[in-house]
């Protein structure tokens, strides 16, 4: 089994090394990073999608946000363009908000270029295959994340560059840079 491990081991290695894979996934953890720094105005952004036409009261009650915080997000978006107040027709006292087509577009450009990034990276996988692929690997993170304290406690040294005297591990075969870095070298920080 040991064989078995470290070969699929080798294959993560070789699939981190591959440029277009590192590429793809470095995009898609930016655009998801930029998305969750902004994670409110892409919530209002989708509740608008979903419901044209809402009010700052509206928005509240559905987002489960606070009324100063909608307002905050609802400037920001229409000094983007993203959307446009509008009197009520039935009550002048009432802003109603409304998508623009640049906010219209904002959200289809963004779900397009997630669906085309995501379907050229595993085209190659059968339906089958992918739906396989994501039970192993969510199966594998699941476990890794509960070993992790135990794991990062008990080999914490190991892998840092620390010889035997300061409680590491040395690699007989000196530095290791199959991952962009070394191993035999002491941490940053």
């Amino acid at each position: 089994m040991t064989y078995d491990s470290q070969e699929l081991l080798t294959l993560f290695g070789r699939l981190f090394q591959q440029r277009t894979f590192i590429s793809a996934a470095i995009k898609s953890w930016k655009f998801d990073d930029h998305q969750q720094n902004q994670r409110g105005q892409f919530r209002v952004l989708h509740l608008l999608a979903e419901k044209d036409n809402l009010t700052n009261s509206q928005i509240v009650d559905a987002l489960d946000i606070r009324p100063s915080s909608v307002s905050a997000l609802v400037s920001k978006l229409e000094a983007n363009e993203l959307i446009e107040r509008h009197e009520s027709p039935d009550d002048k006292r009432v802003a109603l908000i409304t998508l623009t087509d640049k906010g219209r577009d904002y959200i289809t450009g963004s779900k397009k270029f997630k669906d085309e990034l995501s379907e050229s990276m595993f085209e190659s996988l059968t339906s089958d295959e992918q739906q396989q692929l994501r039970h192993l690997l969510d199966k594998l993170i699941t476990d890794l994340e509960v070993k992790e304290p135990d794991w990062t406690q008990q080999h914490s040294n190991k892998f840092h560059g620390r010889g035997p005297a300061q409680g590491g591990f040395e690699f007989p075969f000196g530095n290791f840079n199959g991952f962009g870095g070394s191993f035999n070298r002491r941490p940053r920080g």
